[in-house]
């Protein structure tokens, strides 16, 4: 009798041990799965990349160490893990290369996503889902350390003299004494009411009907201003569905129409800074992100984003009375904190299916994000499917800021998502 109760006992025992273990179980994976599994994206499927490398050499001076750990899980499931440390002290040589890509190629995926998790960091994780029909192009990426790529087959620079520029990973020319080891490619510099854009070939996407999103991750090193309280002004103009009506010339700006606060013509504020309008034979939109709204607002001023509609003459000329402004200083909420070498994800996606625009700007080192959500209605047709090229300007003003990218890509039907891992 007494044989037959410790049984018992020792078999209800057993169950509650069980049970307790299965419950620890079930509340560690429930926190464990986002980190075991937020590590396997979805990729897009490209054009195997075709390079071309040149090495450049360039004197830079820095203090900095630094390690990064790259994990990229491809569609096949395998895993692809780097680890690289550097160390650079005071002033000595670097060599860097350039990775060039031949005409007629894309990059493929493993540069897409490997050039923005490089230059994002282990802080953030970014995944990539396949819509019909995607494709994307790399222009410029940190790739490796110190390697850049440099998308010269299809970038073509707009300027007046020698504004844009290339430095290497960790340059002090562009950071200064700022610890970052990234290349840059500066747009312009810190001068006062200047302007520079990359136009960009972006015909070999071939646009479908659906998403259409500029990406770039940007920065500046430092600046200033007269007249006007200095803060960094001016920011980034992104512009889709260029037709140029004749041929680039590279280094010139030539086709285009450089203008100033478009349409803010009796605004007691008025920011967009100098702006290369393109010449076109087709219409195009213009999403500006102008960071001094932040500081100089008008009453209706409810974030920090500028966007036009561009209606060319029949000759692809652009004038002002072709440029209809729809907003400025719109869009929700305003990025605090901006300092220089933060880096700034700016993402500019056009949806065909509701003729929306959406843009999001976040400032990576404060997580201080601004949105926008734009119907268009009958300000701007839905584009033909077939191929256009898109632009990426930069510009000053009164405040005056080297603005610079260090990631570049556009892509057509893939939904780029960046999460922050805490």
């Amino acid at each position: 009798m007494y044989r037959h109760i410790r049984t018992g006992a020792s078999n209800s025992l057993v169950i509650g041990i069980i049970v307790v273990v299965l419950l620890v179980l079930a509340i560690a994976g429930f926190f464990l799965y986002p980190v075991i599994f937020h590590k396997a994206p979805k990729t897009v499927t490209l054009t195997k990349l075709s390079t071309v490398s040149s090495t450049v050499t360039s004197t830079v001076t820095t203090t900095s160490v630094s390690t990064t750990t790259i994990t990229s899980t491809t569609t096949s499931t395998s895993v692809l893990t780097s680890t690289v440390t550097s160390t650079v002290t005071q002033t000595q040589t670097v060599t860097y290369t350039q990775t060039k890509i031949s005409y007629g190629t894309t990059p493929n995926n493993i540069d897409i996503y490997n050039a923005l998790t490089t230059t994002l960091g282990n802080g953030y994780q970014v995944t990539l889902l396949n819509g019909t029909n995607a494709s994307g192009m790399l222009m410029f990426g940190n790739v490796g350390d110190p390697q850049l790529f440099i998308n010269y087959s299809y970038l073509y620079f707009l300027q007046h003299g020698d504004l844009i520029k290339v430095y290497p990973p960790g340059s002090t020319q562009y950071w200064g004494n700022l610890s970052l080891d990234l290349g840059v490619l500066k747009i312009v510099p810190a001068k006062y009411h200047v302007s520079a854009a990359l136009m960009i070939n972006t015909t070999g996407l071939r646009y479908t009907g659906g998403n259409y999103t500029v990406m770039l991750v940007g920065t500046f090193s430092h600046g200033s201003s007269i007249y006007v309280p200095p803060y960094p002004a001016d920011g980034y103009s992104v512009m889709l569905f260029v037709t140029p009506p004749k041929p680039l010339v590279n280094n010139t700006a030539n086709y285009t129409d450089e203008l100033l606060n478009v349409g803010m013509g009796l605004w007691k504020v008025k920011l967009s800074g100098e702006i290369y309008y393109p010449y076109s034979t087709t219409p195009y939109i213009v999403v500006q992100w102008e960071p001094y709204w932040n500081v100089a607002r008008d009453p209706w001023t409810t974030g920090e984003f500028n966007v036009w509609v561009v209606h060319p003459s029949p000759d692809g000329t652009v004038n002002e009375s072709d440029i209809t402004l729809l907003v400025g200083g719109g869009g929700k909420g305003f990025i605090k904190g901006l300092s220089p070498g933060d880096l700034i994800e700016m993402k500019v996606t056009y949806d065909g299916y509701n003729n929306t625009v959406y843009a999001e700007v976040t400032d990576l080192n404060t997580s201080s994000t601004v949105t926008l959500t734009l119907p268009l209605y009958s300000n701007f047709t839905v584009p033909k499917v077939g191929s256009y090229w898109t632009e990426v300007n930069a510009g000053t003003g009164n405040s005056f800021w080297n603005w610079g990218i260090v990631y570049l890509s556009v892509f057509n039907n893939v939904y780029v998502q960046i999460d922050k891992v805490f």
